[in-house]
């Protein structure tokens, strides 16, 4: 559509001088960097309780593995990429609403955009944020493992339940996995805010649609697997990276099966599509 990629590059400009911005980034890097800090202490606090039980025995330390980092690396990941999905989502229901209320949307319609425009370009302004929020989480919770474990096999009494390579083949199958339903929650947001009024009823129910669901999402069993929400990471969470940590600390049954990880891949797209195509109609019909 006639400007998508002008407003894409208008709405990225904008987006990475906004001061608000820097200060999410900011946050999620602290919440991974926490998270992954938090699990070394209770580590190490797990590991100092087993070599005092010794000692009262009269007993000499056993010898213990070294401490696993496959699980903080995850933890921390998975726990930065809680916050993103939520920052997402009130980024992207203030989008058009915000705009729309400031006269953004109609100097923009001036300059030759469309309306169609408008709304893909901001759509298509959730790949970088995504990718970027991938990124950052991610680097902020490897640094800080590498700096306070060593990577290695997870062995538990004497055997390897998983190697290094083993664990970071499923790593990067699980994060690939939480692209599409982060891309759904984007373009869910954004649709919510062409419909809503002012920004603040925009925000205030697509956070109450969303934490709703993510609260109730159990009660309605495999059902759920058919709403990309259920596939991204939140507090009650059921995303890959949530059955990640269970691979990371050796459970065996842990993980997506083959069917459901197809599902987490392909479902979140058509959604996301038609969220898009809600939030074009409704940009159509209401006055800028």
């Amino acid at each position: 559509m006639s400007g998508s990629l002008a407003v894409l590059r208008a709405e990225f400009y904008r987006l990475s001088r906004h001061r608000s911005v820097h200060l999410s980034a900011l946050f999620i890097v602290v919440v991974a960097v926490m998270r992954v800090w938090g699990e070394s202490v209770i580590q190490a606090a797990s590991r100092a309780s087993i070599v005092q039980r010794a000692l009262e025995r009269g007993a000499a330390p056993p010898e213990l593995p070294p401490p696993n980092a496959f699980a903080p690396l995850v933890e921390g990941w998975l726990s930065a990429l809680t916050v993103g999905s939520l920052l997402l989502l009130i980024l992207a229901s203030r989008c058009l609403a915000a705009d729309r209320e400031s006269g953004v949307l109609r100097l923009a319609r001036t300059r030759s955009a469309s309306r169609g425009a408008m709304v893909v370009g901001r759509a298509l302004l959730g790949v970088p944020l995504v990718l970027g929020l991938v990124l950052i989480s991610g680097a902020a919770a490897w640094l800080t493992t590498a700096a306070l474990f060593d990577f290695g096999p997870l062995v538990e009494h004497g055997f390897e339940l998983l190697s290094t390579e083993t664990f970071y083949e499923e790593l990067r199958r699980a994060v690939i996995a939480t692209i599409p339903p982060l891309m759904a929650n984007w373009t869910f947001g954004l649709a919510v805010s062409a419909c809503a009024r002012s920004p603040s009823l925009a925000l205030g129910t697509s956070l109450a649609a969303y934490l709703g669901f993510d609260l109730f999402k159990q009660v309605l069993g495999d059902g759920q697997w058919w709403i990309f929400a259920s596939f991204a990471p939140s507090f009650s969470d059921a995303s890959a990276m949530q059955e990640m940590t269970g691979v990371a600390r050796g459970l065996s049954d842990a993980g997506y099966s083959a069917a459901r990880y197809n599902q987490n891949m392909l479902l979140p797209w058509p959604e996301a599509l038609l969220l898009v195509a809600v939030a074009w109609w409704a940009t159509r019909r209401r006055a800028l």
